[in-house]
């Protein structure tokens, strides 16, 4: 089973953003900082020093599940982190949110839920939920079906700006894990989970006793705790925000010119919804690592001497850290490396 045959195609997704790329560019004035491949948009602030930094995400398929399960607020509130994450990933802090809630009939209650899911994480990040729409529309959503996303606006001292110009050669690759799949891979998820003997209620194969429904709408993790302090460490380079596309799609988009990343894949343990999805949907390994996060949520890149202290730091703060690989000199990249360690 691949992810392209439950209708979402990555490809053509990366083939559609680089066809409107021309379009975009030409609406930018002087105050847009360029950040080619970036997680958010950045420009300078029309009064003061900091610059604003914003992102737009869905929620997307992870809906479904969240509906089904009767926990559709822990799934909005996924929508917060995730574009918070975006935002960290150049060093950005919070600052507002806006939500957009469609349906072909509005149903109070998924409403309420939906924003209370969003209030809470809003909270939790630092952002003030400012505003947002709500729209019926019978003719482009099916009954019973609600879509949600939203917009982070946020903003950043530039001293602190990371855009992947400073990753050098030699630079360790720290790996903060991930609580499960995030906001990304679910329309592959979920039809693995249609096609497996297995329901929702079921224990995970290989888990601590949770149940497939419990692992598959793990909380997306927001970083920003324990990453925000580290910012000032000059000896951290870039973040990847590990979303659509993988660890190495990800990656790759904050890496200059002449730098490769090595992935090194048996230097964390996969956890075993991983495990589970690939062996019951018998999903290749590419697939696997196009489109999962496989348990890593974000990556750090740092100096080789500054490892050591930065990895100390997120531990100190609660993060689970693993050393998953480096970067080298050749073509820009990233690539996988399955000798040693464990699996």
């Amino acid at each position: 089973m691949r992810y392209r045959e439950t209708g979402v195609d990555v490809h053509r997704g990366d083939a559609v953003k680089r066809d409107i790329a021309a379009r975009i560019r030409a609406t930018w004035g002087d105050a847009v900082v360029p950040v080619p491949g970036g997680f958010c948009g950045v420009m300078r602030w029309p009064a003061g020093e900091r610059w604003m930094a914003a992102t737009m995400d869905g929620v997307g398929t992870k809906l479904h599940l969240a509906l089904a399960e009767g926990r559709l607020p822990g799934a909005c509130a996924d929508l917060v982190y995730h574009c918070a994450d975006d935002l960290l990933a150049h060093g950005a802090r919070p600052l507002a949110f806006l939500d957009y809630i469609a349906q072909a009939r509005l149903e109070p209650e998924v409403v309420r839920d939906a924003v209370d899911g969003m209030a809470r994480a809003c909270a939790e990040v630092g952002a003030a939920l400012l505003g947002g729409e709500t729209a019926q529309m019978p003719d482009t959503y099916l009954p019973g079906v609600v879509d949600v996303a939203g917009c982070m606006i946020g903003e950043i001292d530039p001293v602190l700006f990371r855009d992947g110009s400073r990753v050098l050669p030699g630079d360790r690759l720290l790996g903060l894990a991930s609580d499960g799949l995030h906001t990304n891979g679910f329309s592959l998820a979920r039809k693995v989970l249609t096609v497996s003997e297995l329901a929702s209620g079921d224990p995970l194969p290989g888990g601590d006793g949770e149940t497939l429904a419990d692992a598959l709408l793990a909380p997306h993790r927001w970083y920003g705790r324990a990453v925000l302090p580290t910012l000032t460490d000059p000896g951290l380079h870039a973040l990847a925000h590990v979303t659509g596309g993988g660890i190495a799609g990800n990656l790759v988009r904050v890496l200059p010119a002449r730098a490769r990343a090595i992935v090194a894949t048996r230097a964390w343990e996969r956890p075993a919804l991983f495990r589970w999805i690939a062996a019951a949907g018998s999903v290749p390994e590419d697939d696997m690592r196009d489109t999962f996060n496989l348990g890593i949520g974000m990556v750090l890149v740092v100096a080789a001497d500054a490892a050591g202290r930065v990895s100390a730091a997120l531990a100190a703060a609660g993060e689970r850290v693993h050393e998953i690989g480096r970067v080298e000199e050749g073509e820009r990249g990233v690539a996988w490396e399955d000798a040693g360690g464990r699996g």
